[in-house]
This record gives structure tokens, C-alpha cells and sequence, in this order.
């Protein structure tokens, strides 16, 4: 296994168990009081997972919002990233739904998917700043979430679980092992 491998090897088991205590032993979820989600209302969610669809649509490969990425985010986003970032998001999908109601008269989910990616690409080139960081920032989550997914790796990637694999069934060879000498010289 050569360092690139090992180091991305590494990174996926690293984000793999941040998501483990939200796992019960039998893949269900555990209790509501070990894992954190935004407190998003109704209509942010449903912006996060248009926006997460805009992003990585379905094609013939499974979307973001098929793999649930908008969860990852929320999820990933309520456990692991400062208040004032969460907070800062969350106005973030506010301003996403006041854009298009300004822009088309029409709530977020109610537009088409160009009319939204007009709305991101607006965002991408903002000279707000803070504009400009939810964009960026949706997007490292969307892809992180995407590409760290077990459809993603089974299906895209040749991740192996156990590097090598495992073969408990090998025939030893009988022949003794010659061992040759060498002489070194100073």
C-alpha cells in the first residue's frame, strides 16, 4: 500500500467514526439524544434538499438527495462545526428562499433545477463574502457526503475494505527454504 493510499485510507475511516455513535448495532439509529440535527422548520429542509439536488442531480447514478446527503449535512453540520457556523447556514438557506422569491416570485422548491443552479451561481459569485462561504461550504459537504457514501465507494472506487483481502485457505509449499549466505566486504 503505497502513502496516498494509506492517507486516504485514513481520512474516510476518520469521517466513517464521527458518523459511528449515530449507528445501533443493527445499522438502525440510536436514541435522538446522541445524535444532533439543526433546528431547521420544514421549509429550510426542503431548500437544503433542492439545493443538495441541484448540486448531484439523478442521472443514471443515484443523486445527492437519493444517498440522503442533505441528512449528512445537517447531521454533520449540528455535531461537528462551531454555533456561530451553524447559525451563519442556517440564514444562509433563509437567503437561498428570499433570492428566488425576489428573483422568480416563487419559493426555492418551486422553481425549476436551471432557475436554482442561477440561483448558486449567483451565490458562487457574490462579493459577499459570507455568501460566498455558504456556497463553498455546501458544496465541500455535498461532495464529501457523496463521495464518502457506501454506494459511491462500492460502485466508483475499488475500496476494499481489508487491503489485500483475506485468503485463510493457502496451500504451503513442502520444499525447505534455501537461505543463501553473503559475505560482505569493508
Amino acid at each position: 500500500m503505497n502513502r496516498r493510499n494509506a492517507l486516504k485510507s485514513m481520512a474516510i475511516t476518520v469521517w466513517g467514526l464521527m458518523f459511528l455513535p449515530a449507528c445501533g448495532p443493527d445499522g438502525s439509529e440510536v436514541a435522538a439524544d446522541h445524535v444532533k440535527t439543526l433546528s431547521l422548520d420544514r421549509l429550510q429542509e426542503n431548500n437544503l434538499q433542492h439545493l443538495v439536488d441541484t448540486l448531484i442531480p439523478k442521472t443514471d447514478t443515484l443523486g445527492a438527495v437519493d444517498l440522503k446527503i442533505n441528512t449528512f449535512i445537517d447531521r454533520i453540520l449540528a455535531n461537528c462545526y462551531e454555533p456561530e457556523v451553524r447559525q451563519e447556514f442556517i440564514a444562509s438557506l433563509d437567503l437561498v428562499e428570499k433570492k428566488s422569491q425576489e428573483t422568480f416570485g416563487k419559493s426555492l422548491k418551486d422553481i425549476s433545477r436551471p432557475e436554482r443552479e442561477q440561483i448558486l451561481i449567483s451565490f458562487d459569485r457574490e462579493e459577499v463574502e459570507a455568501e460566498k462561504e455558504f456556497f463553498d461550504q455546501l458544496k465541500e459537504l455535498t461532495v464529501l457526503g457523496y463521495t464518502t457514501s457506501e454506494y459511491f465507494l462500492t460502485n466508483f472506487t475499488k475500496y476494499e475494505m481489508i487491503a489485500g483481502g483475506y485468503d485463510g485457505c493457502v496451500p504451503v509449499p513442502n520444499e525447505p527454504i534455501k537461505i543463501q549466505k553473503c559475505q560482505i566486504s569493508i
